[in-house]
């Protein structure tokens, strides 16, 4: 059942993300803000400042996602943090990259909604992880 939530959870996102509507965008705001809560804020703190329970345990500190923006001249690196995300760019953590949660997700679907749709629930979950990680910036 707890599949079938997340996979439900995916593609209701991917909807509100492509829909374009801001009632529905916001929605999926609070489905970037829930990803960020399960699978970020341990490391890099609930306000995203790097400061996380676990983090302090790490032999690499996280970093402060409030400050992507003004660390790469006011612009928000989307496919930057996509990519690190999902597990494309190496991130070094704790000695060995960061979680590579674009398997993780994959790997939480299964076969449920087959190759194409999982790729779709995964990337929507991601967008609206990155989202969320965006509306941090200070």
């Amino acid at each position: 059942m707890a599949d079938l939530n997340k996979i439900g959870i995916g593609i209701v996102t991917a909807a509100l993300l492509l829909s374009g509507n801001p009632a529905a965008l916001a929605q999926g705001g609070l489905v970037g803000e829930k990803e960020y809560g399960q699978a970020c804020a341990i490391c890099h703190g609930n306000a995203g400042q790097g400061n996380g329970e676990f983090g302090m345990l790490l032999t690499v500190k996280p970093s402060d996602l409030t400050r992507l923006s003004s660390d790469n001249d006011g612009v928000f690196p989307f496919l930057k943090v996509f990519q690190a995300v999902d597990g494309r760019t190496i991130v070094r953590g704790h000695g060995s990259p960061m979680p590579i949660w674009g398997g993780t997700f994959t790997s939480e679907i299964g076969d449920a909604a087959g190759p194409y749709g999982a790729e779709l629930i995964v990337r929507a979950r991601i967008v609206a992880l990155v989202d969320y990680v965006e509306s941090l910036q200070m």
